[in-house]
């Protein structure tokens, strides 16, 4: 999804709380793993755990589990919870205080959350394929057989239980997980310009010192490659990517590590010219269910650990923190349902009327074609948009977010930002590259750093309360979308255009129109709104007006069953 003064803290801690000495006999055993012949040097031969009692925390354990490599290097991870994770069947919620990381010849490190001021756990399935899981019905933290890391573990000897400790000299990163200010690639222009608009720019390579502006700025999400990941994996900073080292096991136990892939790319740009002539509206949701179906959850790094040597048994290693980043975000509630980790908004904002391209102008051409007044204002330019993710995010419950273009407007950018920042957006992000669609360098770190001193300054209430800040909502029949930027076509494809007529003898405009004019009555009198189709996830409960029109055009009570979907 962070600066020194507002989204990242990093703490060097000497000492660790003598509170949470040993109280009890703390536990310990040691494990072999059944490894296949010949293993890599970096498999997991032999691993201890431990497990004491915290006073300050009764109801808590502190739990240590240490790995020692084929070629004898050891890591150890350490962790404070309210329940044993180490069951069949852990249980579903259970919480984590705090999480430590000490890597082979390295300092230790605490991963916090800086939202909820807890542990910050490791993306790919900490409980389920991270940690040591015992085989049966053993409920204890010491087991007999089990599994580690997708092979198998076979007790090999229960020593004197020794009091343990976390370790001193502990770095603390503390991560903003509900607000990642992103940047694309791993690249940023030269500075100097392009010769004209038809030229591109020259890319160089981020250095160490770009990245250390960056995170000053409060950029604190990254793609990287090779040594750019040694400079910034123990940053309080999330980031994609591997060192050509392969740091195997301990790279997945970084809760800074996101994989490999930071997006999905445009689900419904790229289906737009490959829908079927005729197609359905269900054949549109079955054909971008499919499409992104085939690429959640990604195996990538599994592929990479793979290529090079590791065996990883029946360790799935599935990224599942992949949002989408897509143009046509009408579509976002079908994208959502597909996808429920979130979506991320293309923004090319464009609002003045002596623009290069008048297909650009949505309001402007929102309120020829539906013959309504909109006022054209840069708020309500934003909320067309806003509200088409943020009604999928309540009924999904995902995120969502924006991220600024070339093309954007300059007066409009740091506005629509702050607005998305307002409104509970968990993206900020930039687009590096590609002609007109590129976001200069030096722009990129002055709207950071704007949104980081915002931030500051205005901290957020519950996310759950700003997704549901909406007080009406749109409610469009199942499988419609509003019209898309440029030729004002539904699903972003002239195969659904506002003109074609649908099995009542409508058209799409005559479906849509009663949901147009709502959306002017509520931008003329600054009404919080949400558009969502009537999905199955659909709840009007929280809403004090509900707007539900059926695809026979008509608007209805929303207790009325008939208008949601029948699948």
């Amino acid at each position: 999804m962070r600066l020194v003064k507002v989204f990242i803290t990093t703490t060097i801690v000497m000492s660790f709380v003598a509170g949470c000495n040993t109280a009890q006999q703390p536990t310990r055993a040691l494990y072999e793993a059944v490894l296949p012949a010949n293993p890599h040097d970096k498999q997991v031969a032999v691993v201890e755990i431990a497990t004491a009692s915290c006073p300050d925390k009764p109801d808590c354990k502190w739990y240590q589990v240490k790995g020692t490599k084929v070629n004898k290097k050891t890591f150890t991870i350490w962790f404070l919870a309210d329940a044993n994770p180490f069951c069949a069947r852990p249980r579903k919620n259970i919480t984590f205080h705090r999480y430590i990381l000490q890597e082979p010849s390295k300092s230790p490190i605490e991963y916090i959350d800086e939202r909820t001021g807890k542990a910050l756990l490791p993306l790919f399935n900490f409980v389920e394929e991270l940690l040591p899981c015992a085989e049966g019905n053993n409920q204890n933290p010491i087991f007999e057989k089990g599994t580690y890391l997708g092979h198998p573990l076979i007790q090999k000897k229960v020593p004197e239980p020794t009091a343990f400790r976390p370790p001193s000299g502990i770095t603390k990163l503390t991560l903003r997980s509900d607000l990642i200010i992103g940047t694309s690639r791993n690249f940023r222009d030269d500075g100097k310009g392009r010769k004209s608009r038809k030229d591109n720019y020259n890319f160089v390579p981020f250095t160490k010192e770009n990245y250390d502006e960056m995170i000053a700025a409060g950029i604190n999400y990254f793609t990287a490659k090779g040594k750019q990941v040694d400079w910034i994996c123990r940053q309080a900073v999330f980031y994609d990517g591997f060192s050509p080292d392969i740091a195997f096991p301990e790279e997945l136990y970084r809760s800074n590590f996101l994989g490999l892939q930071m997006f999905i790319d445009e689900p419904a740009c790229r289906l737009a010219g490959k829908y079927p002539p005729g197609a359905s509206l269900a054949k549109a949701i079955e054909m971008i269910h499919e499409h992104i179906g085939e690429r959640v959850n990604s195996i990538s790094y599994r592929n990479v650990l793979a290529r090079n040597g590791i065996n990883l048994g029946s360790l799935k290693l599935t990224e599942p923190a992949i949002p989408i980043w897509e143009t046509y975000i009408g579509t976002s509630y079908y994208q959502m349902e597909a996808n429920p980790f979130g979506l991320v908004q293309e923004c090319r904002w464009r609002i003045d009327p002596n623009a290069d391209s008048q297909q650009i102008l949505m309001l402007q051409r929102i309120n020829e074609e539906f013959d309504v007044d909109i006022p054209v204002n840069p708020h309500n330019l934003f909320m067309w948009f806003y509200a088409q993710m943020r009604g999928p995010a309540r009924a999904l419950n995902t995120k969502w977010g924006m991220s600024i273009y070339g093309q954007a407007e300059p007066h409009l950018r740091f506005p629509s930002m702050k607005l998305a920042y307002d409104m509970g957006a968990e993206f900020i992000w930039f687009w590096t590259s590609d002609h007109d669609h590129h976001v200069p360098y030096t722009e990129q770190l002055a709207l950071a750093r704007r949104m980081t001193d915002y931030a500051k300054t205005h901290p957020r209430p519950d996310l759950d309360k700003l997704r549901r800040a909406g007080t009406t909502a749109i409610v469009l029949p199942y499988g419609y979308t509003l019209p898309t930027v440029w030729q004002l076509f539904t699903w972003g494809t002239h195969i659904y255009p506002l003109d074609r007529k649908n099995r009542f003898d409508l058209t799409y405009k005559e479906v849509l129109s009663p949901a147009i004019n709502e959306i002017a009555y509520c931008l003329k009198n600054k009404i919080s709104y949400d558009v969502v189709p009537a999905g199955k996830a659909f709840d009007p409960v929280g809403y004090e007006k509900v707007v539900w029109i059926g695809e026979d055009g008509i608007v209805r009570s929303p207790v009325d069953d008939s208008l949601k979907p029948s699948k």
